[in-house]
């Protein structure tokens, strides 16, 4: 059931919230346009009053608080977003906000900046007041995951939701000039020691070139005295704090930013936004922003590099036209201030929809979407756990539905969508056929319910992807069905190939055709490959890490006894590592039993054989046979449950993991397509350390 949101409160306490109020206010109104009540607070100072006075002037209620009124201020508030400009702040309205009963989401408008012990000691203590914490760019979140993944502190989710702005258009001239505007506060950050030492490098060769520093701050005054020992003091105006930065660009050649650090600026969208070519610093937010192609990013406090690039910019009008368009079709493939809210939005509503089922949370309520034969599994699994109930069951097969939920003691459905709607669920297992994929996922995303998902992922890569990326937004629990890394035995193999890598794997699928028609259509299962043997892929990355490339071959055989059938019947693969390791890997459906399944390691003076049953370890001193013990469905559904009730994630496979196996299933089928060797990227040398933390 999706919980309606209360009103929503956006509020900070930074003493100088210059670009942190400019993001609330967009949030706000976009928040507000999507049917969102969305309040504003700021702190009683000039910058906090103006920013008031702004939201107001939208429509937006706000106030601005004196510092020893937030209490009243946070009073009845059920959702408190803080927006911190930096780490230690905050930290006040978080403690003031869970005193009050109120879900409490933080925002980190910079990376993770902490150093000292004593201020990271106290941003532990105040997560435990914390529900969720979004950073305002992908690198910037993966900057403080690492951080709180170390820290003595609660486990946050911590969701990427890069800025965003509302596009309004500006008149721009055709520039022959050439004014640099640089906008932003005189901070140590901002580096504008360095880009004045770049522009006087670049007059020497473009003696008419002009920089603007619009803002204000403690560094003004030196800043003021570089300018003249450089020489430069009669080409550089210091405009003060602007209002009208829009007009500002519509008149400027370029803009530059040299900082050091910044979480995704504002600035440098607003530059997209207004047709302005930026020249920056390659650095994670602004990279992020701008993309890792563009032309003009240079390494930070390197002035000899920031002239250059200013330089080449410049004396190239028709390359600045090109950049400026491609610029503005980034940012509105990526960086809507519409986008920003609606992922928010998502955030919110999961927060919510945890606070509504905290009071259930010694028993958690399970929906299913799907009811055939790997439902039957988990049901069988999940009905000896005393602290799990299946409450509802949907599939569109309605006998199938009401034998499930007879079963179970359960409401059947048939739909997901009226099942979401009208039962009281904590999560759900979506156990549908590859191609069901996508709608049943999302339906759970919208409604802030963690899911756990049975392989394959979809048969569309891009569905697929899109579908991580708004998990990852959203900040869901998620786990899928790949059970062999929940081997007991495979946990032992990972034990040995720790300090004695994988170098040959063997990996065999060598089985009957599965008796459902639609297991026989390509365009239904995607075949033995992606429906199958994804299980030994998955298990191969578990041991070796990830795969960088892929070549796969394949035929077909007409069976009578299969009308229709067009998937492959066999299919043969090489694989390569970023290890250095390498895979074969052969699948056939032809036979009529299950002949060999699993995989095959050798390493330095050590060969291992894998299945789902057993382990064996060769040593040249006999072949001794380990069988495994217990169950390794259990195992994952015992983590996923674990998580869903806010205990230890130990979850081996969630839908980010999953979805990297997907990529080389589906390489695979392409490869034997198009008869071309298919590369990864963004791929990992090692084996993820899952296991190291789980057995630590």
């Amino acid at each position: 059931m999706t919980t309606p949101l209360p009103p929503v409160l956006l509020v900070t306490d930074s003493p100088d919230p210059s670009g942190v109020g400019r993001h609330m206010l967009s949030l706000g109104a976009s928040a507000a346009a999507q049917g969102v009540d969305v309040r504003l607070a700021f702190p009683d100072h000039p910058a906090g009053i103006r920013l008031t006075t702004e939201a107001t002037a939208m429509g937006l209620p706000a106030q601005a608080v004196r510092s020893d009124s937030w209490d009243n201020a946070l009073a009845g508030a059920k959702i408190v977003h803080v927006h911190a400009g930096i780490g230690w702040e905050g930290h006040g309205l978080t403690r003031a906000a869970a005193r009050q009963g109120a879900k409490v989401i933080r925002t980190e408008h910079l990376p993770w900046l902490l150093t000292d012990p004593a201020q990271i000691a106290q941003y532990a203590d105040a997560g435990e007041d914390v529900d969720a914490v979004i950073a305002v760019s992908r690198d910037a979140a993966a900057g403080w995951r690492r951080a709180l993944s170390g820290m003595n502190g609660p486990r946050l989710p911590v969701a990427a939701v890069p800025n965003g702005i509302a596009h309004h258009p500006i008149d721009r001239r055709d520039h022959v000039g050439a004014t640099i505007l640089c906008v932003g506060r005189f901070t140590t950050q901002k580096r504008h020691a360095t880009l004045l030492t770049a522009f006087a490098r670049l007059r020497r060769v473009h003696p008419e070139a002009m920089l603007e520093l619009a803002g204000t701050g403690p560094l003004e005054p030196s800043l003021r005295r570089l300018a003249r020992r450089l020489g430069v003091s009669d080409a550089v105006r210091f405009l003060g704090p602007r209002s009208d930065v829009p007009t500002l660009m519509a008149n400027a050649t370029l803009l530059v930013l040299a900082s050091d650090f910044e979480g995704l600026p504002l600035v440098v969208l607003e530059a997209m936004a207004a047709g302005l070519p930026v020249v920056a610093t390659r650095i994670g937010g602004t990279t992020e922003a701008l993309g890792p192609e563009h032309p003009w990013l240079v390494p930070p406090r390197n002035s000899r590099a920031l002239a250059s690039a200013l330089s080449d910019a410049l004396q190239d009008p028709e390359h600045r036209r090109r950049v400026a368009a491609r610029q503005q079709e980034r940012l509105g493939r990526y960086f809507t201030a519409d986008r920003m809210a609606a992922d928010t939005i998502q955030i919110w509503r999961a927060a919510w929809q945890r606070r509504n089922n905290e009071g259930h949370m010694d028993r958690v309520r399970l929906g299913f979407i799907g009811a055939g034969g790997i439902a039957q599994r988990h049901f069988g699994v999940l009905e000896t756990m005393t602290d799990v109930r299946v409450v509802a069951v949907a599939d569109p097969d309605r006998r199938r539905a009401e034998d499930a939920a007879q079963r179970m003691g359960a409401t059947a459905f048939d739909d997901h969508e009226t099942m979401l709607a009208e039962a009281e669920i904590d999560a759900v297992y979506i156990c549908v056929p590859p191609f069901a994929h996508g709608a049943a996922e999302r339906a759970c995303i919208a409604r802030g319910l963690p899911f756990f998902v049975e392989k394959p992922l979809s048969l569309d890569l891009q569905l697929a992807e899109e579908i991580a990326a708004e998990v990852e937004t959203a900040g869901l629990i998620t786990a899928v069905g790949y059970h062999w890394r929940y081997l007991d035995t495979m946990d032992e193999a990972r034990r040995h190939l720790e300090n004695n890598p994988a170098h040959l794997i063997q990996g065999f699928w060598i089985d009957q055709t599965p008796p459902p028609e639609w297991w026989w259509r390509e365009d239904r299962s995607g075949g033995q490959i992606v429906e199958q043997a994804t299980h030994i892929i998955d298990s191969a990355r578990f041991l070796a890490g990830d795969v960088i490339e892929a070549f796969g071959m394949d035929s077909r055989r007409d069976r009578a006894d299969f009308p229709g059938l067009d998937v492959p019947t066999a299919t043969a693969a090489t694989l390569r590592f970023a290890s250095g390791a390498i895979a074969n890997l052969g699948a056939t459906s032809l036979l009529r039993w299950n002949h060999r399944i699993g995989l095959h390691v050798f390493c330095d003076a050590l060969a291992l054989e894998i299945t789902d049953h057993d382990l064996m370890v060769d040593i040249g001193q006999g072949r001794p046979v380990q069988h495994a013990s217990g169950d390794p469905v259990w195992r994952e559904d015992r983590d996923f449950i674990e998580a869903v009730m806010g205990r230890e994630n130990r979850i081996r496979c969630p839908y980010a993991e999953a979805l990297e196996t997907h990529r080389v299933a589906l390489a695979v089928t392409r490869s034997a397509q198009t008869g071309n060797l298919v590369k990864m990227e963004g791929l990992r040398a090692d084996p993820q350390p899952i296991f190291r933390q789980a057995s630590a």
